[in-house]
Parts: C-alpha cells; structure tokens; sequence
C-alpha cells in the first residue's frame, strides 16, 4: 500500500513549501499541481518546485495541470477550465522526462486541442 502513496499540494492548504521536506523525509513522492500552486503560492518558483519535486520519485514522476474555469483573473480561480490553456504549461516542464495529468473537463479532447 505504501509503495502506492503519494502527497499533492492543494490550493487550500497545503503548499508545495509544506509538502516537499516531509515527502523528502518519508520517501514518498511528491506530484506537484502547478494549477494548486498558482491559487495557493508559497514564495517558491515553479522550476524550483519542479526540481525538487524530481527528487522525490524512484519511480516514474508525476505532475498535475490545469487552467482555471474563468481565467486567472476571473472569480475562484480553483475550479477548472474544460480545456487547458497552452500558456499555463511549464516552461521547465518541458525538458525532464515527465508524465503530466491533465485535469481538465474536456478530458482527451483538452491534449488535442493543446
């Protein structure tokens, strides 16, 4: 069961900042929401999440995306966009071998369309 555990930051509660020395410690690893850390930021920089999120993993990685329903600038900014905006995609993202989890309400038509 353990080897199945991961922690992700939200964008409530838990930052990547809150997360990342205690995934560090435990061994489990870290999925980092970029969509999360937009709403909830922390003072850390998405490479920087990025890179120490690398870390965290022996096994294949895991990131989150999103964009939000009404735009960053709109209302509640949590909530998620039926498709994803190609502007929200990492830079830094772009080089590491990543799989990246598309939360989008479109679901597959979301990665055609970016």
């Amino acid at each position: 069961m353990r080897s199945r555990l991961v922690f992700e930051n939200d964008e409530r509660v838990y930052t990547p900042a809150d997360l990342l020395s205690l995934c560090l410690a435990l061994k489990v690893p870290f999925v980092y929401d970029a969509h999360h850390h937009r709403c909830l930021p922390d003072g850390l920089s998405v490479e920087e999440v990025t890179g120490r999120a690398l870390k965290t993993w022996n096994r294949e990685h895991l990131f989150h995306l999103s964009s939000p329903k009404c735009g960053w600038k709109g209302g509640q900014p949590q909530f998620h966009h039926d498709y994803i905006d190609a502007k929200d995609f990492p830079a830094c993202w772009r080089g590491p071998d990543i799989t990246v989890g598309v939360e989008a309400k479109a679901k597959e038509l979301s990665i055609k369309r970016l």
